[in-house]
């Protein structure tokens, strides 16, 4: 765990800038500063991202003080992840931030050193993150490298709101045919009826890590006990449901949505899936489990599954197509993952997996520190 015994002279450069660690007495300073440069958080998010954070003693967080103003901050989401039967604690970087008239000081550069410095002998193996592209040149710069893109795959149940189309006739007209068009592919689907589905307001936490610890991946993946679910679907930016399927009384597969309004449109994420490995049992549920969820959300713009969570097929049946391909990719915003051991020396792999290959990552949305 990082400590504060290091001298003041350690952490002070030449220019006044204080890089230190996050204390809790900083919390109204980094919510001033985050609602200047994003805006339209609460402190509730802030103690469920931050402080309530189970995986590690300390809020994951390093700051940049000037004249007693916190004015940059580089804060962390901490994850118990899971490698084959080994057990690892990773950070992700989130929420980076430097206020305007401190820009262009090396403040992200400073505020990241002092990161993996401190973190390096202190239990926290290595960090992933999927930045945005400035974010991501600040980590290359640091030694990080570039894993690879994630898959998503969207069912867009409302092509006006990408089309950007301003006639009401035919923004009207695209929602129509998009809902004959995905209603036509729904009904090919085998939905038995032998699969009951029960929908859950509440995260029935225990029910889904049961079902998780059926079959883990091997890959490396956020590891998902109760705990796991009680804490990660805590977000109070996300609105979440989740859904339990059944075969002979018995359940065999869930999934969790979370759902979000952004920028006018409603945007749906399939945030889990467990077991995160196919057998029969899950793969004869998931087509009631999805069919269920799509009725659910049919009012969202965008429903959205990442990785490979859900088989491909299943998918393309129900209308999903992925941001890799025609036609959504020159539409698409990569979802790009860059890795580093801690510190950025280390070994850069993880009980015998490569971080930086991704085919050695099991993702879904729960892993992003944003869904």
């Amino acid at each position: 765990m990082p400590t504060e015994t290091t001298t003041v002279e350690r952490s002070r450069s030449t220019d006044d800038y204080t890089i230190r660690w996050y204390r809790p007495a900083d919390r109204e300073g980094f919510l001033t500063l985050h609602d200047r440069v994003f805006s339209g958080f609460s402190a509730e998010w802030f103690d469920w991202k931050f402080a309530d954070n189970p995986y590690l003693p300390e809020a994951p967080i390093v700051v940049a003080e000037r004249d007693g103003e916190i004015v940059g901050a580089r804060p962390n989401l901490a994850f118990q992840m899971r490698a084959g039967d080994t057990y690892h604690t990773a950070i992700q970087s989130c929420d980076t931030m430097v206020h305007e008239d401190h820009r262009r000081q090396g403040l992200f550069s400073r505020t990241s050193e002092r990161l993996f410095e401190d973190y390096a002998d202190a239990g926290v193996e290595f960090t992933f993150n999927v930045p945005n592209p400035m974010t991501t040149a600040g980590l290359a710069k640091q030694g990080c490298e570039i894993a690879g893109e994630h898959t998503t795959y969207y069912r867009v149940q409302d092509p006006a709101a990408y089309a950007r189309v301003a006639n009401r006739v035919a923004a009207t007209a695209g929602r129509l045919a998009a809902r004959t068009y995905l209603g036509a592919r729904g009904r090919r689907v085998d939905v038995p009826d032998e699969v009951s589905v029960a929908r859950h307001t509440e995260i029935p936490a225990a029910t889904l890590a049961r079902l998780y610890r059926r079959r883990p991946p091997s890959e490396i993946h956020a590891y998902r006990d109760e705990q796991f679910f009680d804490y990660r679907f805590g977000n109070p930016t996300w609105e979440y449901t989740a859904y339990t399927a059944r075969l002979g009384g018995e359940p065999v597969a869930g999934v969790v949505t979370g759902t979000q309004e952004s920028d006018g449109q409603t945007v749906t994420n399939v945030a889990d899936v467990v077991p995160l490995v196919g057998d029969a049992e899950r793969d004869r549920a998931l087509p009631a489990l999805l069919d269920r969820v799509l009725a659910d959300h049919a009012d969202s713009t965008v429903v959205a599954v990442r990785g490979d969570s859900m088989p491909r097929d299943l998918l393309a049946a129900f209308g999903f197509h992925s941001d890799q391909r025609l036609p959504l990719r020159p539409l698409a915003t990569p979802t790009t993952m860059i890795v580093s051991p801690v510190p950025p020396d280390g070994d850069w792999r993880v009980a015998g997996r490569d971080i930086r290959k991704l085919a050695n990552w099991r993702p879904t949305f729960v892993e992003h520190n944003t869904a």
